[in-house]
């Protein structure tokens, strides 16, 4: 028996027939047809894997596409072109049932069957008790006769016949040798019997062409020959009454019954050029009925039983126990009901979920299966792949710049076709542009994977205190090189660079100490950014060349550098060359460290400082620059996380930026984050001697100073944050 099944394209609303079309065993062919039929759940897919699990009507083929006008097979040139839309091609919809010598054709009109013993049974009596038509909920038909003559059940459309088979000797009471053909039809539209009506089968009736529909297409072919079972009483069909009565079937109530297909399978299926029903059991390739046949031949007198059901020992043996049990009547066990696609319904179930960020409209965002086994996928939209497409006519690859311009860009942009293999996405645009992605490129792209790669990058920070830095039992592994190791060895930069990522500061040492060597042991790694205050600096207690309070030598509480800028410096730099005195030992402060307890603590006053927008500002002689901001800067892509820190309390200019009511609650905050940062247990403080170059990040750790007395003189520098980050980028560091 052929299985029905569901054609996969979406105008056919997964309407299950028994005669589908598997996708070609060639690949290239298979790669053709998904194409052409561009279904958003091939996405992801292999074709082995659409291969499997879908199938494709007859309704889109053209009569061109088959061998011949009776036929099953398709060329091998077929491909499906028509109604992949919607159903408006009458090539497809009323093409003519398959002829009888083929497994599950219909009876020409008017048209006996041969007399066994070779004569044409031309006068063959109408059999007309009850013309009444078989209900379309027919369920389940059994007929039994002579044993000579194989019997056959097909559907085609809204058409049922059925022609003899043999049957055991209870069966032929009233044959005397010659057999009754049977043909039962239905002519679309009639009227619907009662459930559990008798209904008579006329010999000839007009055939009439009905497209194959939901409803009417519920019948399929099953023959099996299983000789240790000939005394099962056919199923829900009464002992053929006496001589010139009719031949009655009887529906059977109920559900389609299917089974599990593990040892006998039997699928009305195509693959290239043969449509043909194959079991387990047979040789690859041979036919059903000549296997049937030859069944046939060495069992007769053999029981042929008829019925909507895939037939294994086992089942039959389940059945036949229910009908002793019951009387002869059939009642169908619910776990005869189990298919075998039980992952296809649980794939299409994960596919086919609803999703609430409004990405499940197909007109708008293609679906990218990232992992089918899993459920897992993504959703583009249409027009950001068309505004990434990197084709020589949209992006120039010499100077990695898009060549088109957002006003070219259709908003609603659609496809015409999209393909999406293994490796690629190729799309044509209704417009006949053609683009082609990377598959990875896109998938990497995508938001929900950039912020999985983010957070996993930002799980690597070590977020430290005092003791933890200093801990001799467990010695942290931040970076503290020499300048002789760093000029020779790139590995060097590389653990320079991760140790700023990681702790958010490293150390160059053995450095002479000049400004010249400092700039030197920068460059090897970074660019010098210039400021206001020049490339590289020099500055010292008597050598106050600007107005800043880390010229001075009295307490410089933890901070962060240049909150007047726009774009503060994302590294600085710092090499005690000379110092005669005591005091100034240097001072660190994670401030990611800091924000973190203070979320936990207050969660309601972190947020207000992520918010307050503080103004600083910077004046000399010629000079005045301001910058308004908040203290604490969200990650704009990580929920929860900090991007900035920007503290300077000696840098805070007129508070005009916050409402009069605002104040009080500004400073009640902005105290408890000061409060966190001037804890002693987060403080880390040690001695910058000549020849140690610290560097640090700007935009996390705040340094200070103690106050010193004697002579201290210190040189740096700056590094923009787009520098240090580009370098990082380039190694493979960061995202």
């Amino acid at each position: 028996m052929s299985k029905l099944r569901s054609c996969c394209v979406p105008c056919c609303n997964e309407e299950k027939f028994s005669l589908v079309h598997k996708f070609p065993s060639d690949n290239e062919r298979a790669e053709q047809w998904r194409r052409v039929l561009a279904i958003d759940d091939f996405v992801g897919l292999s074709i082995d894997v659409i291969r499997k699990r879908f199938f494709i009507c007859t309704r889109h083929f053209r009569d061109s596409d088959y061998k011949n006008e009776a036929s099953r097979s398709l060329n091998i040139t077929a491909v499906p072109s028509i109604n992949l839309v919607t159903l408006n091609d009458p090539e497809g919809l009323n093409r003519d049932p398959p002829p009888l010598n083929r497994p599950g054709t219909m009876l020409p009109l008017g048209q006996g069957l041969a007399d066994p013993k070779g004569g044409q049974d031309s006068g063959r009596q109408e059999q007309t008790a009850n013309t009444s038509p078989v209900s379309p909920g027919l369920n389940a038909y059994v007929e039994e006769s002579c044993p000579e003559v194989p019997q056959f059940a097909t559907t085609y459309g809204d058409d049922i016949e059925f022609i003899n088979v043999p049957s055991s000797d209870a069966f032929r009471k009233s044959s005397q040798g010659s057999p009754s053909t049977v043909s039962l039809k239905r002519t679309f539209p009639k009227p619907i019997p009662s459930p559990g009506t008798l209904n008579t089968i006329s010999l000839i009736e007009p055939r009439v062409k009905v497209p194959p529909t939901r409803a009417n297409n519920v019948l399929r072919r099953t023959i099996v020959t299983k000789p240790a079972y000939s005394n099962i009483v056919p199923l829900g069909v009464p002992v053929v009454p006496a001589d010139g009565a009719p031949l009655v079937l009887r529906r059977i109530k109920g559900p389609v019954p299917m089974v599990e297909r593990k040892k006998c399978t039997s699928t009305m299926t195509q693959t290239d050029d043969t449509a043909v029903e194959e079991t387990a059991d047979k040789p690859p390739g041979q036919a059903v009925d000549e296997q049937d046949d030859k069944d046939v031949k060495a069992n007769q007198p053999a029981t042929k039983v008829l019925a909507l059901l895939e037939c294994t020992p086992e089942n039959l043996q389940r059945l036949q126990r229910k009908l002793e049990a019951e009387g002869g009547a059939l009642c169908l066990d619910e776990r005869l009901l189990r298919l075998d696609d039980d992952d296809e319904a649980e794939r299409d179930k994960a596919m086919q979920s609803t999703k609430q960020d409004g990405t499940a409209d197909p007109t708008r965002f293609l679906t990218v299966w990232t992992d089918p086994k899993a459920g897992e996928s993504i959703s583009v939209s249409y027009v950001w792949l068309r505004d990434h497409c990197q084709c020589e006519e949209c992006y120039n690859v010499a100077t990695f710049q898009r060549s088109t311009s957002i006003l070219d860009l259709p908003l609603d942009i659609q496809p015409a076709l999209c393909d999406v293999t293994d490796s690629k996405i190729e799309i044509v645009w209704q417009d006949g542009h053609l683009s082609s992605y990377q598959l990875r490129q896109v998938v990497d792209n995508h938001v929900d994977n950039y912020r999985k790669r983010l957070e996993e990058r930002r799980a690597q920070l070590v977020l430290w205190d005092r003791a933890l830095i200093t801990s001799a039992d467990h010695p942290p592994s931040y970076a503290r090189v020499t300048l002789n190791d760093l000029l020779c060895e790139d590995s060097v930069m590389r653990q320079v660079v991760g140790s700023l990522i990681t702790y958010g500061f490293a150390f160059i040492t053995k450095v002479p100490p000049n400004q010249q060597s400092t700039e030197m042991a920068v460059k090897r790694i970074f660019p010098v950014q210039r400021t206001l205050f020049g490339d590289m600096w020099t500055f010292s207690e008597s050598k106050m060349d600007h107005s800043d309070t880390a010229y001075t030598n009295g307490f410089l509480g933890p901070h962060t550098d240049n909150t007047y800028f726009s774009d503060a410096a994302g590294l600085q730099v710092l090499h005690c060359i000379q110092f005669n005195g005591r005091g100034g030992e240097t001072l660190l402060v994670d401030g990611y460290a800091a924000a973190d307890r203070l979320r936990e603590s207050d969660p309601a006053a972190y947020d207000r400082l992520c918010e307050y927008p503080l103004e600083a500002e910077y004046i000399e002689e010629d000079k005045h620059h301001r910058y308004v901001a908040p203290v604490i800067k969200r990650h704009r892509v990580l929920t929860g996380a900090v991007e900035q820190i920007r503290f300077n309390p000696y840098d805070r200019a007129p508070m005009r930026t916050l409402a009069a009511a605002e104040v009080p609650q500004f400073y009640a905050d902005y105290r408890k984050l000061a409060e966190e940062l001037y804890r002693e247990e987060v403080q880390w403080k040690f001695q910058l001697t000549p020849g140690t170059v610290l560097i640090f990040d700007n935009w996390r750790v705040l340094h200070g100073r103690m106050a010193y007395s004697g002579k201290r003189v210190m040189t740096g520098c700056y590094v923009a944050r787009t520098e240090y980050q580009s370098v990082a980028r380039t190694m493979g560091l960061i995202e």
